[in-house]
């Protein structure tokens, strides 16, 4: 019974993590939290009416399992033009479980990466730090400087704020030559060159 109580813990952990649970999902957790030593857990919580089960999204096989409160949640619509970011290692993140749609959707799991998002949309890519920018929006679009903000974002964070983010890429082209250097100019003080774009914090 004890053993069995902590099981149950550590799913009621996990479900605060990740909203949603799956055997991909817990592929990289430790070996106490893996999908196999929690599955019959799972099962018991749904019996008890603690957790639903079910196929909640496409592209996930077998079953997944949520809190009830997490499912009214997910028939609640959705604010589709809030935007947001997060890193790639962050839990609510979905880079690198192991599932066909997943992997050509998003990157590697790297803590140098950064996602930004408006509703359900994947907006901005950022990785090795801001060296290489995937932006799927237009020059000029009007919501660029809220995307542009995970950026602005390593320079000005309390804790360990980078002094400068060299851009290489925009799009896989140079950066230097990107019609999105005014879009930059409107949240950094930008340095141009001939290749490569470097980012400075704006003076308050």
């Amino acid at each position: 019974m004890e053993t069995e109580d902590l099981h149950k813990d550590r799913v009621r952990l996990l479900l605060d993590r990740y909203g949603i649970l799956f055997r991909e999902i817990l592929h990289k957790e430790l070996p106490q939290f893996q999908w196999a030593v929690l599955f019959r857990s799972l099962r018991l919580m749904e019996l008890s009416g603690e957790i639903l089960s079910g196929h909640f999204f496409n592209d996930i096989p077998g079953l997944q399992f949520m809190l009830p409160r997490a499912f009214q949640k997910l028939q609640a619509a959705l604010p589709e033009n809030a935007v947001y970011f997060m890193n790639a290692v962050d839990p609510a993140s979905v880079c690198g479980i192991p599932l066909p749609a997943v992997k050509q959707r998003f990157p590697k799991r790297l803590p140098t990466t950064l996602l930004v998002f408006k509703g359900r949309e994947l907006k901005l890519v950022s990785l090795g730090s801001g060296k290489d920018l995937l932006i799927h929006a237009e020059p000029g679009d009007d919501s660029l400087v809220e995307y542009l903000a995970c950026l602005n974002h390593l320079l000005t964070r309390p804790v360990k704020p980078l002094k400068k983010i060299l851009v290489e890429t925009i799009n896989t082209a140079p950066a230097g030559k990107s019609p999105y250097v005014s879009d930059f100019e409107t949240v950094f003080d930008v340095l141009p060159d001939y290749r490569k774009i470097t980012l400075y914090r704006k003076p308050a």
